[in-house]
């Protein structure tokens, strides 16, 4: 699951290749774009009310839980 990878490594840079294997459990080879989508998507349920990003995208790199 997207949101526990990320609560379980707290403000720590998390590469999309991590992500996809510890979320989908396979090598993506670089093509896809489903972290960016399931990214959109936990953000939108994470941020509805607060306008603080919460998962930090680094570019070039991936993504980051911060703190509020």
């Amino acid at each position: 699951d997207l949101l526990e990878l990320f609560l379980r490594h707290p403000n720590q840079v998390l590469t999309r290749e991590q992500i996809f294997e510890h979320v989908w459990e396979y090598d993506f080879g670089g093509e896809s774009n489903i972290i960016e989508v399931y990214v959109r998507y936990l953000r939108t349920k994470l941020e509805a009310n607060d306008k603080s990003r919460l998962i930090q995208t680094i570019r070039g790199v991936g993504y980051a839980l911060r703190e509020a």
